[in-house]
């Protein structure tokens, strides 16, 4: 073997060996980025809109998306039934964000695939429907309700 093919040999070898130990840091960092999440969605609507930004990025990751959509059907199901917040724009805006995942194709194979999750946001959809100012719960416009409902139940 000439010193050249050895080298491109090493090359190879040491190319392959970074794109191994590449790949497992991102798989590291990624579970980091999730568990990090998981403990701002604790409360708080600052803490709140952390760690849904924090699932959005693991929303990539489908092995995350199933309890993803579950824990999001939990922080919907609370900012509709039981925010004190009523018209506050963070926490809204939270509440879109977590909506807009849980309504996107990916969002509704999960929840087809989750009775019990879908069944739960469906329920607390028809109920913040027939009350949309009711308090505690955020005010929601019926259009929007509706909209959502459609495209989770069709």
């Amino acid at each position: 073997m000439s010193d050249a093919t050895g080298a491109i040999i090493a090359a190879l070898i040491g190319f392959i060996g970074g794109l191994i130990v590449a790949a497992y840091t991102f798989r590291q960092k990624s579970e980091e980025l999730f568990l990090t999440g998981l403990q701002f969605l604790e409360g708080g609507s600052q803490r709140r809109n952390l760690g849904i930004a924090a699932m959005e990025l693991s929303w990539t990751n489908k092995r995350y998306r199933r309890i993803i959509t579950s824990i999001f059907v939990g922080v919907a199901s609370y900012l509709l039934l039981e925010s004190k917040q009523k018209d506050a724009a963070h926490e809204l805006k939270n509440l879109y964000r977590v909506m807009k995942i849980l309504t996107s194709t990916k969002g509704r194979r999960n929840l087809n695939n989750d009775h019990e999750s879908q069944e739960a946001l469906i329920t607390a959809l028809k109920r913040k429907e027939k009350y949309p100012m009711q308090d505690p719960g955020l005010w929601i416009p019926h259009k929007k309700i509706d909209n959502w409902i459609n495209t989770i139940d069709p």
